[in-house]
């Protein structure tokens, strides 16, 4: 082994754990090296009080076996060690909880057409035409034909219709497009300038199957690293890369911010973009290039609370809720409502998440966790009575409930670099379809990026993006053969 089989992958979110997995299979020398003191990016929870705090993971789509994120999954190994449970058994994944109604968005595709007509019995047609989108955008949703077929990209019309205007060309109701855009809140991004092939194969992911963590997602970044060590794999943490190496156009290693150096030919980013291109010397990237990514929008901030309710007072559920205060179908006045057991007795956690727009929280980013002003404290007081008053309005009395901890886009600005407080990452609209297209090539030499900016939001879509790079890495048809060999269906 030598340089020359060396990769240096920065972060160790879902990004950079699956190419450090996959890489570590091939028979790569492979080095993680995390700013945080633990590994697992937004994977990874914390624990406040004794209750354990999500972050990055309250559930996600296509874990059934035979289904995409279960066969990345089996092919990084880490199945099994990941403590989930599927949601749905009682025919509820998500509660939608809105002015005038409460619908229930079920498992499987036939129960959502039929709870569908249900609540809208006045436009069939409508219902008709996004459920034959759905099941067409199901058929195509293999992991051979996202990762491995030439036409790995949805139908050109849906990349560049927004949402919105597919709810117009069908003669939607306010009332059925408010409700099918609440599922938006998964991606960072409204109706008007969403594409609709990326609400579809959202939305056709959590309706394959839908699974939520037993634990906490801890766990699932533990499963993540351990994996990737017992391949021989190094996590350097509580350091960060200050500068990426570069010379005559080719990448040379990094720099940490403790002084050390290290060497390989491949570089992969597992983070934004912008915080990428701060890392790179000026003389490396041509101005457009900068301009380009510096320029990208992000998707919108969110302000939560976690909240230990005794569980007598609020019982265990395995799906979720998204209590909707305006009638309108832009997502704001959305808020979602997480209920989790924890490894305290009898107590079960709330997790509520709402949009926390950065412009509210913009004077304070030069501020630092330990040093933040009484003015943003009040602030966040502020925001956290507003959204215990939706817990109550929610859930009703909440005797013996405690504050366990509440957080603000400067807490993600804080613990992840997340440019602007961006929960999502990149905006993925309809606006920046030229500017986010091929974000993982760079002009360096050796230097990749992957990421949830790279390619779509959530554990499956960082995962996809990540693949993506990895068959241009070590060629499609390696990759491919890693699937194979495990007999993985649909491969």
């Amino acid at each position: 082994m030598n340089d020359r089989d060396s990769v240096i992958i920065i972060g160790s979110g879902i990004g950079g754990m699956t190419a450090g997995i996959v890489l570590a299979k091939l028979g790569y020398r492979v080095t993680v090296v995390e700013k945080n003191k633990l590994p697992g990016g937004l994977m990874r929870s914390y624990t406040r009080k004794g209750i354990e705090c999500e972050v990055g993971i309250h559930y996600v789509g296509a874990l059934d076996a035979g289904q995409p994120l279960r066969q990345i999954f089996d092919l990084l190994g880490v199945s099994s060690r990941l403590p989930c449970v599927r949601m749905g058994d009682d025919g509820i994944v998500d509660k939608y909880v809105l002015p005038d109604t409460t619908f229930h968005f079920p498992p499987g595709i036939g129960q959502f057409e039929e709870n569908l007509h249900r609540a809208f019995p006045a436009e069939p047609r409508q219902v008709r035409e996004i459920v034959s989108l759905l099941r067409s955008t199901l058929q195509q949703f293999s992991l051979k034909q996202l990762l491995f077929e030439k036409n790995q990209e949805f139908d050109l019309s849906l990349h560049l219709q927004p949402l919105e205007h597919y709810f117009d060309t069908l003669g939607c109701s306010h009332r059925l497009r408010g409700l099918l855009s609440i599922p938006l809140g998964w991606i960072g991004v409204g109706p008007d300038e969403c594409p609709l092939y990326l609400w579809s194969s959202s939305l056709a992911s959590y309706l394959m199957s839908s699974w939520k963590h037993e634990s906490s997602g801890a766990a699932w970044a533990d499963a993540f690293a351990g994996r990737f060590r017992e391949l021989g794999g190094e996590i350097i943490c509580d350091d960060r890369v200050t500068n990426i190496l570069v010379q005559d156009k080719v990448v040379q290693g990094v720099l940490l911010k403790s002084g050390r150096q290290l060497n390989a030919p491949v570089v992969i980013a597992g983070i934004h973009p912008k915080l990428m291109l701060r890392m790179l010397p000026d003389h490396a990237l041509k101005p457009s290039f900068r301009n380009r990514i510096s320029s990208l929008e992000e998707t919108h901030g969110i302000v939560g609370i976690h909240l230990a309710v005794p569980e007598q007072a609020v019982p265990y559920h395995s799906y979720n809720t998204f209590f909707v205060e305006d009638k309108q179908p832009p997502r704001s006045g959305v808020t979602f409502f997480n209920v989790r057991r924890t490894s305290k007795p009898g107590y079960n956690v709330i997790s509520l998440i709402a949009d926390g727009p950065y412009d509210k929280w913009r004077q304070w980013e030069q501020t630092t966790r330990e040093h933040r002003p009484a003015d943003y404290r009040e602030a966040k007081e502020r925001e956290t009575a507003v959204l215990l008053d939706r817990a109550h309005r929610a859930f009703g009395p909440l005797p013996g409930a405690n504050l366990v901890d509440a957080y603000t886009p400067l807490s993600f600005l804080a613990w992840m670099d997340s440019p602007e407080g961006g929960a999502y990452g990149v905006s993925r609209s309809v606006r920046q379809k030229f500017k986010t297209a091929a974000l993982h090539r760079t002009p360096i030499g050796g230097l990749h990026a992957v990421g949830q900016s790279i390619f779509a939001p959530g554990i499956l879509g960082t995962a996809l993006g990540t693949l993506r790079v990895l068959a241009q890495i070590v060629g499609p048809s390696v990759l491919q053969k890693q699937f194979t060999d495990l007999k993985i269906e649909g491969i």
